[in-house]
């Protein structure tokens, strides 16, 4: 299922976290750059500081204890409760979103200094307790700004405190130690079934993953997924070597990758990912963060590619429909790529909140055994004289093996050159079109509707993701 996979040695996130002193709440997911300041009784405010010093986008949220009127008096009431972020905010266009619990927006602006400011404020009210979400920024740069501030509103979550909305039906959390080699620590809901660790397929190729499950089998939360390996670009070398796209190979014994083109982000879940371990899905929505990707690819020294995105879907799974949600980020470093960043869950849609809170907790709390990643420093600088040992061996038996195979078509040119040259004559049984292809084979695949084919010794079609193989007659 989903997951979050570690963030390669030597990168720096792109997203920092942090917890409150008071103890009960925890935020995650802001960007680089980005400043947080406490307000005291749980609130916090996130900016982004302009040249000038002052703010040019603003995340507010302020918890309130006791609320005698109505959402929409609070949400009318900016001015009033938070006086230096928003002086003289004109609130328009207010409108009531929920009435149990009772939920208010409101559109609003202000000028500190004369500069155009807008925004939207919302109130949860739940009893006589709620919370007051403001974002803001610039009316200039408000387009670019609004899903950031969204974002990072829905990276928090409350996780203790006494009369916190929506905290009640949260399970506690305890620490969960990696069982293997003890490479990190995350925490995990009491009472549910949790497994994994790190899963190590070659000197440089450890996986991590963490599967929670609750008692009663309504929510699955997944963060990194063993089954998803580092992946090679598929190249003229590889595949004259017998390595097509959709075949593992093991570069020296220490790291096994699988040759396939890169998928950037979401599109990796939704054509590779989806399909092989959750089935069919529907209502499928995806969404690009391209701040999160800029930003990951300023701090990657070697990466030439990020692509970061978020997918929601329904399924249908053996117990039951559920509601999905992923995380993912892909990086190209020159001719390899990996999953750098990958998490999310299957839960009831009744549920799905709980699942989203502690996926919340699960992410912003794992840590890396400082030990463990000293220890992967060493087998990385040995790694690398490994590689580069393996590298050369694997050039010099690719270069003989082509010489090997230069020599074997001049022969057979000059010995049967009446046999099509060393090549066999094959049709599509579908279209009826024939092609020459290099003889050698007993079975061959046509892949997709291109003039590209597959050779094997056996009649199972081989592995080959999103391509549709279709066997082919042979003639002669």
């Amino acid at each position: 299922m989903f997951i979050f996979q570690r963030t390669r040695q030597g990168q720096k996130s792109p997203c920092l976290f942090f917890q409150l002193t008071e103890g009960f709440l925890t935020a995650r997911v802001y960007p680089v750059g980005w400043k947080v300041q406490e307000r005291g009784n749980g609130a916090f405010v996130a900016f982004r500081p302009g040249a000038d010093g002052g703010a040019m986008a603003i995340v507010y949220v302020q918890p309130i204890a006791k609320i005698d009127g109505q959402a929409t008096g609070v949400v009318q009431g900016l001015s009033q409760i938070a006086p230096d972020l928003f002086p003289v905010a004109k609130v328009t266009k207010t409108r009531v979103v929920s009435s149990k619990p009772a939920v208010a927006v409101g559109e609003f602006s202000f000028a500190p200094k004369g500069n155009s400011f807008r925004g939207l404020a919302l109130c949860y009210k739940e009893d006589q307790q709620g919370v007051l979400y403001v974002i803001s920024s610039s009316s200039g740069t408000w387009p670019q700004e609004e899903p950031i501030m969204k974002q990072i509103l829905g990276r928090f979550f409350y996780s203790g405190g006494q009369g916190q909305p929506g905290s009640a039906s949260l399970p506690s959390m305890l620490l969960w130690r990696e069982p293997v080699e003890g490479a990190f620590t995350c925490p995990a809901p009491q009472g549910w079934k949790v497994e994994g660790g790190a899963r190590r397929f070659a000197l440089l190729d450890t996986r991590f993953e963490i599967l929670a499950i609750s008692p009663d089998n309504r929510i699955l939360i997944r963060r990194g997924d063993a089954f998803i390996p580092p992946m090679t670009l598929p190249n003229q070398v590889l595949m004259q070597s017998g390595f097509y796209e959709g075949h593992s190979q093991s570069s020296g014994g220490f790291m096994t990758s699988l040759v396939m083109r890169y998928l950037p982000s979401t599109v990796f879940l939704t054509t590779f990912y989806l399909p092989q371990r959750v089935g069919p899905v529907s209502n499928v929505q995806t969404r690009d963060l391209p701040e999160i990707s800029q930003q990951t690819l300023a701090n990657s020294p070697g990466a030439i590619r990020v692509d970061t995105g978020e997918i929601t879907f329904d399924a249908q799974t053996e117990m039951g429909p559920r509601k999905g949600y992923g995380f993912v980020q892909t990086t190209l470093y020159n001719v390899n790529w990996f999953i750098s960043a990958f998490y999310g869950y299957l839960a009831e849609a009744q549920v799905e909140h709980v699942a989203q809170m502690i996926l919340n907790r699960m992410v912003a709390g794992f840590k890396l055994d400082p030990n463990w990643e000293a220890m992967q420093v060493q087998a990385m600088l040995r790694g690398q004289k490994i590689a580069r040992k393996s590298q050369q061996d694997t050039m010099d038996i690719i270069t003989r093996t082509f010489e090997n195979r230069s020599r074997s078509q001049d022969s057979m040119y000059k010995n049967w050159s009446r046999a099509y040259r060393g090549e066999v004559l094959i049709q599509d049984p579908t279209t009826g079109q024939r092609f020459e292809v290099p003889s050698g084979s007993n079975y061959y695949f046509r892949i997709g509707s291109e003039n590209q084919f597959i050779g094997t010794d056996t009649s199972t079609a081989p592995y080959s993701p999103n391509h549709w193989l279709r066997e082919m007659r042979i003639l002669n």
